[in-house]
C-alpha cells in the first residue's frame, strides 16, 4: 500500500483530462516514430509531463551481453568508471520477472535488503525509486528507473495507474522498433554480402587475367634494360618496373579479397597481441602526437584464429585510424581508443571476443559507410582501397562480425567480433566453402 506525504502548496496536480491528452498523444506517436531512441526520448518526455520527476532512464535487454543494458538517450553515470548495467539472472531482474510488479524503493525495504550489494549500489548512484518493468510476451525485456519525484512526495496508486498505461504502449512499441532494427541490419548485411561476392567473382577474373601478361611484361622490360646505356632511359624502365610492381600488389589485393587463404587457426591473447603490434607503430603514434588508451575488459581475451590474417586486419584498421587524425586540428586532441570484452554473437550465444579501436580523426559521412568495404573505395590519394575489403573477407572468414559507426569532426568507431569457440579443421572448411559462396 503507497501512502502519500502532505502535499506542498506549489505542487500542481493534473486533471484527468491533461492526463488523458498525455497518453493520446503518446498513443499517437507510436503510429509516427520507428526509431528506437526517438521513441525512448518521447517516453522519457512524457514521463515527466505525467509526474515531477528529473532522473529517467531506460535499460533494455542486450542479447550479446546478457545483461540490462542503458540506452545511449539515458545514459547513467558510471559506477567506478564502468558504465551501469544489470544481469539479466541478477536478483533485481529475477523479482521484477517473478513478481510482475514495480518496485518502490523507499516503500519496500524489505525488496532493497534482498538485492544484492552491487545492485543496491548501482540503484544509490543512479538515486533511483520507483523501478517499473517493461513487459512483452511474458518476458521482461526492460526496466524504467525513475527517480524520487522532485516535489517531495512518494509516488502513490494513482502514479503507477497512470505510468502503468504509458509503460505497456511504449514495451510494445520499442520491441517492435527492436525488431525493425534486426531486420534493416540482417538485410544490409545480405546486400553486403551479395555485392561483395559478385565483385569477388569479377575480382577473381580480372586478376588471373592481368597476372599472366603482367609476368611477361616485366620479365621483358628487364631483359631490355641490360642494354640501355642512357642513363635517363635506364631510370624510366626501373620507373615502368615499380609501376608493374604496384600493379602486381593490387592484383594479390584483388585474389586476397576474392579468395582467402586458408584458415592456419592458433591460440592467440588477443590483448598481447594488440600490444605487440602497437609498439610496431610506436614511432608513428610519437611522431603524429597521437595518445594510446588500452581498456582491456575481456575477463577471457583469447581467441582461435588464424595470425598473420589478424595481424593484418588490425594492422589495416590501426593505420586507417592514424591516417584519419593526419589533419592538424589544435583544439582537438589525437586519441587511439582500444577495447576488449567479451560478448555474444547477435542472433545465438556463441561467446564473442569484441575488439572496438576508436579514434578522434575526420570520420565518415553516413552515406559513404557501407561504401568502405568496397573494393577501390578509398579517400587515400596513394590507396588502392583493397585494405578493409580484405579485413572484410577475414573477419567472415573466421565466422566473425565487423561494424563501424562514424560522425563526421568527430571520429570512428569499429567494432571486429571473432568467436572464442574452437575452430577445428572441418569447421575452417565449411567456414571458407561458405565465404565462397557469399
Amino acid at each position: 500500500m503507497f501512502f502519500r506525504k502532505k502535499r506542498m502548496p506549489a505542487a500542481k496536480l493534473m486533471s484527468n483530462q491533461e492526463i488523458k491528452t498525455v497518453l493520446s498523444e503518446f498513443n499517437r506517436s507510436l503510429t509516427l516514430i520507428a526509431d528506437k531512441s526517438l521513441l525512448i526520448n518521447n517516453l522519457t518526455s512524457r514521463i515527466k509531463q505525467l509526474v515531477p520527476v528529473e532522473r529517467v532512464f531506460v535499460f533494455l535487454f542486450s542479447e550479446g551481453s546478457g545483461c540490462y543494458i542503458p540506452e545511449e538517450a539515458t545514459q547513467p553515470e558510471p559506477v567506478d568508471s564502468q558504465p551501469i548495467t544489470f544481469n539479466a539472472h541478477g536478483k533485481l531482474f529475477n523479482w521484477l520477472s517473478v513478481n510482475e510488479l514495480p518496485l518502490l524503493i523507499s516503500i519496500q525495504h524489505d525488496v532493497l535488503e534482498y538485492l544484492d550489494p552491487h545492485e543496491q549500489r548501482k540503484l544509490m548512484q543512479m538515486e533511483s525509486d520507483l523501478i517499473y518493468p517493461l513487459k512483452v510476451m511474458n518476458q521482461i525485456s526492460g526496466a524504467v528507473f525513475l527517480g524520487k519525484r522532485t516535489d517531495g512526495l512518494t509516488y502513490d496508486k494513482d502514479d503507477l495507474a497512470t505510468l502503468s498505461l504509458l509503460f505497456n504502449q511504449a514495451a510494445f512499441a520499442i520491441e517492435h522498433a527492436i525488431l525493425y532494427e534486426q531486420q534493416k541490419e540482417r538485410i544490409t548485411k545480405m546486400y553486403r554480402a551479395d555485392r561483395l561476392a559478385v565483385l569477388g567473382e569479377l575480382a577473381a577474373g580480372a586478376a588471373h587475367e592481368i597476372r599472366n601478361p603482367l609476368t611477361a611484361i616485366r620479365s621483358t622490360i628487364q631483359y631490355l634494360a641490360r642494354d640501355i646505356k642512357d642513363p635517363e632511359k635506364g631510370e624510366m624502365m626501373a620507373e615502368v618496373i615499380t609501376e608493374v610492381d604496384r600493379i602486381n600488389k593490387i592484383v594479390q589485393g584483388l585474389l586476397s579479397f576474392a579468395r582467402p587463404s586458408d584458415l592456419n587457426a592458433t591460440l592467440i591473447n588477443i590483448e598481447e597481441f594488440i600490444m605487440q603490434l602497437v609498439s610496431l607503430l610506436s614511432s608513428t603514434l610519437q611522431t603524429m602526437h597521437i595518445e594510446t588508451e588500452f581498456r582491456f575488459l575481456a575477463s577471457n581475451p583469447t581467441i582461435n584464429a588464424d595470425r598473420e590474417q589478424l595481424r593484418q586486419i588490425l594492422l589495416n584498421v590501426f593505420m586507417n585510424s592514424i591516417d584519419a587524425m593526419k589533419k592538424p586540428d589544435p583544439s582537438k586532441s589525437r586519441l587511439l581508443t582500444i577495447k576488449t570484452e567479451n560478448t555474444l554473437a547477435k542472433n545465438n550465444s556463441v561467446p564473442m571476443l569484441a575488439l572496438i579501436i576508436q579514434d578522434t580523426g575526420c570520420g565518415i559521412p553516413d552515406e559513404n559507410i557501407e561504401m568502405i568495404f568496397n573494393p577501390f573505395y578509398t579517400t587515400k590519394s596513394e590507396g588502392t582501397g583493397l585494405g578493409l575489403a580484405i579485413c572484410y573477407g577475414f573477419v567472415r572468414g573466421h565466422n566473425g562480425e565487423i561494424e563501424v559507426q562514424s560522425e563526421p569532426g568527430v571520429g570512428t568507431s569499429l567494432t571486429i567480433k571473432l568467436p572464442q569457440n574452437t575452430i577445428g579443421k572441418n569447421q575452417q572448411h565449411e567456414i571458407q566453402n561458405s565465404y565462397s559462396r557469399r
